[in-house]
């Protein structure tokens, strides 16, 4: 992520420093030094994004990299405005030489933070020197527009024990069965619980099927108004909660009905909107008005959770063999048209080895070779150094393997991802306009911006990053889901610079953002320049169309905000009013 950040500041600053301003401000040559660090840093940046996992120090300096870049690109998209502003350089208006004054000490400053940053870099023994990587996006993808949905393997056996215990006759003699499935993340759970969910003989025994992601928010209001809005097709109107009990128990009064409420997280210090045995108490006195053979599926990773709402033994779900994880890796890494050469054969099934029965690391394990054509790139993968990093597990070693073999680019469009909240649904047009306001993508030779958004989110999808893809079926607009293990990676990625502030974490002004998603929240939890400290603030926005928390009181002064989504107005509409599509804009976007 640092790379490409990296990229755009050089890439601003090589020509800032052939300007007139720069010369009549007296800091060319300053700009020349600065330019050369950064250079002498870059060459060493590949090394540290390797190392950085397992040294935390190392982490630290990497994000006040960052944090100092973001700062100078800010000051150098002002100073070709400004300098077109200011008329004549050599005017002696007092407003303009004061005005020159300032830009040129905030240039100081910063080239002297930059300065001790680049001086750090030796307390960390970097290698110089640059890994080969495939292009910045796979040519032969680049027209692809299919959602292909990988084959299952290796859960037959698991299928049919639920399944039998939906069918079983002594189901019907009860009011309400609660049968939880547990396993470690990445295991594939909610995917065993989709093939339930989806097979005819089960669709017939009931009356009604719902699914809920529940995740990390176990509130009995929100699990409500997800069951109204799956049963009724459309958004629940707000209402309290007594009359939406009572709706609900209108909607499953008399049926026959099979829940799914996936992802549960037991409350915990971390977790503190979880599930408590009251929550569920209250939750399952609703839902008890179902007709005799009712049921509910619950997928978790806690025995806890299990053990508060199960009334049977849970399934545990274990890891999948060696030869079903083979066969997830080869779809990936080989595709269909690909030959399966025999030196390679021979070094995936020692990568798969690593992958622990997790189907989800077999697939980005699948995804990191897909673009990799020779045996020694097939071995870097065999012996890389991230397998050995200590207190690593198996899946999130393969993710981070999976990451660190992205282009710089990519890099930094999947850790943004790290804004949205988790197991959310994501409307994939947004992220791209998203990733277009900020700078990350622009156009390249025959290619608009938005085919080369396309073209990033295709790849990034093709490496199991990206999951749950549907197309609605009135807009025809993509929609996709990120595992919560790969969300936890771009969280441990982007850490400090994309948050996402929700009703538990409204406080969290600790850190230094430099995007900030707002969800389910109102403008009156803010106090007056809320955001006034940040530094480098690009990205202010609501997921949300209504209950809109912006007004102008919240928006900092200074100008380095890109995206700021007002007042109900999508980001769609400011976007025409902001040359931020053009990787050479310099001014941020509209706000209405």
């Amino acid at each position: 992520m640092a790379e490409a950040l990296l990229g755009i500041v050089l890439e601003n600053l090589i020509p800032f420093v052939q300007t007139e301003f720069a010369a009549f401000s007296g800091i060319k040559e300053k700009a020349e030094d600065l330019s050369r660090t950064l250079q002498l840093i870059k060459a060493v940046l590949d090394d540290a994004e390797q190392k950085q996992w397992s040294n935390r120090p190392l982490k630290v300096w990497l994000q006040q990299l960052k944090d100092a870049m973001y700062v100078l690109d800010d000051i150098l998209d002002q100073l070709p405005i400004e300098s077109s502003q200011l008329g004549c350089l050599t005017s002696l208006n007092p407003k303009k030489v004061i005005h020159r004054r300032q830009l040129g000490q905030k240039l100081n400053e910063i080239i002297g933070r930059l300065d001790r940053i680049a001086q750090a870099r030796s307390n960390f023994d970097l290698r110089q020197g640059v890994r080969e990587r495939p292009s910045e996006v796979v040519e032969w993808r680049q027209t692809s527009s299919t959602i292909t949905v990988p084959q299952v393997y290796g859960r037959d056996e698991d299928k049919g024990r639920v399944v039998e215990f939906l069918l079983s006759p002594s189901r019907s003699s009860e009011f309400l069965s609660v049968y939880p499935i547990v396993g470690l993340g990445g295991l594939g759970k909610t995917t065993l619980v989709q093939l339930v969910y989806n097979d005819p003989e089960v669709g017939n025994n009931f009356d009604l099927k719902i699914w809920v992601c529940v995740s990390e928010n176990f509130t009995i209001k929100s699990i409500l108004r997800s069951i109204l809005e799956a049963v009724k097709k459309d958004k629940s109107e707000v209402m309290d909660l007594e009359v939406m009990e009572e709706k609900v128990k209108q909607l499953l009064q008399t049926k026959k009905y099979l829940l799914v409420l996936d992802d549960v997280w037991k409350r915990s210090q971390e977790m503190e909107l979880g599930l408590t045995q009251d929550k569920w108490d209250k939750l399952r006195s609703v839902l008890s008005c179902g007709s005799k053979g009712s049921s509910i599926l619950v997928s978790t990773r806690d025995n806890h959770v299990a053990t508060i709402m199960g009334t049977c033994q849970a399934h545990h779900l274990g890891g999948l063999s060696e030869d079903d994880c083979w066969l997830l890796f080869k779809l990936r890494a080989f595709g269909a048209d690909r030959e399966e050469r025999e030196e390679f054969v021979a070094i995936g099934k020692e990568i798969v080895k690593k992958c622990g029965g997790s189907p989800l690391a077999a697939l980005a394990l699948g995804g990191v070779m897909q673009s990799r054509s020779t045996e020694k790139e097939w071995v870097e993968v065999q012996k890389s150094e991230v397998w050995s990093l200590p207190d690593e597990n198996d899946i999130m070693a393969v993710l981070r393997l999976s990451y660190s073999c992205l282009t710089p680019t990519l890099k930094q469009c999947f850790a943004f991802c790290a804004i949205f909240p988790k197991d959310k649904e994501i409307k994939k047009q947004e992220l791209i306009y998203l990733w277009m306001g900020n700078g990350f993508i622009s156009s390249r030779r025959n290619l608009e911006v938005e085919e080369v958004g396309n073209m990033v989110w295709n790849e990034l999808h093709q490496k199991s990053l990206f999951q749950d893809v549907r197309s609605d079926d009135f807009s025809g607009e993509i929609y996709f889901k990120m595992h919560d293990l790969v969300h936890d990676l771009a969280q441990s990625i982007s850490e400090q610079e994309c948050i996402c502030l929700e009703k538990q974490n409204l406080n969290d002004f600790s850190r230094n953002p430099h995007h900030i998603v707002f969800h389910g929240i109102h403008k009156k939890q803010f106090k007056e320049r809320a955001f006034e400290k940040a530094e480098s603030l690009r990205t202010l926005y609501q997921l949300n169309s209504y209950g809109f928390p912006f007004s102008s009181r919240l928006i900092p002064t200074n100008n380095s905000l890109r995206i700021g989504n007002l007042e109900t107005k999508r980001i769609v509409e400011s976007l025409p009013y902001n040359e931020t599509l053009d990787k050479d804009a310099k001014s941020p976007t509209s706000y209405h």
